[in-house]
């Protein structure tokens, strides 16, 4: 079954470069899941071509331009635009609805698949109504609820935004509905974006299978307590909560790490002046990230459990936690299936005082005990959760659709 997978992901000698040079960075995160599965696809299904969008450089204009590439098993066909945002939507619509036509009309031979990062509005949309043409079945890749995504477009809060935002809504949300199979992150997320009942497959999230050949060991660890974070550096995630948590332990060899970007970023520097304990990292290269978390102590996701978008979604940063062998610290997330915590610790209170109690708990407990627990983690995800075995399960998915009609 030949596959077209259309999102914003590039190959990884391409993330490098736009991570070095382009002024916007891709989303890691993004990326590395659209990457994993992708991957996964092409090792366990068959032929997968990435119909990418690039991001642009801000201030610059010229025509968009189209490249080629292939590299792990992926052809990439990727469009770089240097244009006014709302000339590019529907550039990006067009160039999606004939690149994704010229596609199908050359596989004839056998069962196609068009699979869409559904948040990104406009490729995904011109790739679907191309599938529509040709009779191509769809499957939303949905990984948040478009209806809920108030931070898709930038910018202030001017009324003009707001209308943005209103129309992006009501036209990923109208168009999400429209598929023909469904990839979702959590089970409540379903019956949201799928009220027509289609066939789904509930993915939280994979990891690298990769990761087994990287070892975690007690000597190379930091001799420090090092709590590391990494992620959006938002308010509404825990991190301000979690900032002002580690600053309440006595502890002088304890630190914490910040790993990402946000709207906290100032508030995070301003920290760090006050309190040598803090580093923040900024954004830094996937690779590097996972060796700094092999090196922690404890690895955190303080995202509250309590906001009703967390029943939507799992960080696929917590999975890359668990594969890193670090022990995870976490709050009780909704959206987490119960079998995720026999191999997590979780925060007894999710306030600054409670997190500060667990935080000293964790870290006044010897290595030896927490090491076992991050190695158990690593063992339960590499064992049911690599992006060949999700791979797999969506493969599955997509012929039991074909052989449906």
């Amino acid at each position: 079954m030949d596959l077209l997978y259309v999102s914003r992901l590039c190959s990884e000698s391409r993330l490098a470069v736009l991570l070095r040079e382009q002024p916007v960075k891709p989303a890691q995160q993004e990326q590395k899941f659209h990457g994993l599965l992708a991957r996964g696809l092409a090792a366990t299904n068959g032929p997968v071509t990435a119909l990418s969008l690039l991001p642009h450089r801000p201030g610059t204009r010229g025509l968009p331009t189209q490249e080629d590439e292939s590299e792990g098993g992926l052809d990439y066909r990727y469009l770089s635009l240097r244009m006014l945002p709302g000339i590019s939507h529907a550039v990006v619509f067009l160039w999606s609805l004939a690149t994704t036509l010229r596609w199908r009309f050359s596989r004839r031979a056998g069962p196609c698949f068009v699979l869409c990062d559904v948040l990104d509005l406009s490729i995904s949309a011109g790739a679907w109504v191309a599938a529509a043409m040709t009779r191509t079945p769809t499957l939303a890749i949905v990984t948040d609820v478009p209806d809920i995504l108030h931070d898709y477009i930038g910018g202030g809060d001017s009324t003009f935004r707001r209308l943005l935002i209103r129309a992006y809504r009501a036209l990923a949300t109208g168009l999400t509905e429209r598929y023909d199979a469904y990839l979702v992150l959590t089970e409540a997320m379903n019956p949201v974006v799928n009220p027509r009942r289609r066939p789904h497959v509930v993915i939280e999230g994979m990891v690298d299978p990769a990761m087994a050949a990287t070892d975690n060991t007690l000597p190379g660890k930091r001799p420090e307590g090092v709590i590391l974070y990494a992620g959006a550096l938002y308010a509404k995630y825990g991190v301000r909560t979690l900032i002002d948590a580690f600053q309440r332990l006595p502890e002088p060899d304890a630190r914490l790490w910040l790993y990402g970007s946000g709207e906290l970023e100032a508030q995070i520097r301003d920290a760090q002046a006050r309190d040598p304990r803090i580093t923040f990292w900024g954004v830094r290269p996937n690779a590097e990230v996972v060796v700094a978390e092999v090196e922690a102590t404890l690895l955190v996701n303080p995202r509250p459990s309590t906001e009703a978008f967390t029943r939507f979604s799992f960080p696929s940063k917590n999975m890359e936690y668990m594969a890193s062998g670090t022990p995870v610290l976490t709050t009780p997330l909704p959206g987490m299936p119960p079998e995720y915590l026999d191999h997590v610790f979780t925060f007894d209170a999710e306030h600054e005082e409670g997190m500060a109690r667990t935080l000293a708990s964790l870290l006044a407990q010897p290595r030896e005990a927490l090491h076992a627990r991050g190695l158990g983690a690593k063992a339960f995800v590499l064992s049911c959760k690599t992006s060949h075995h999700q791979a797999r399960r969506v493969s599955a998915l997509l012929q039991a659709v074909v052989r449906g009609g």
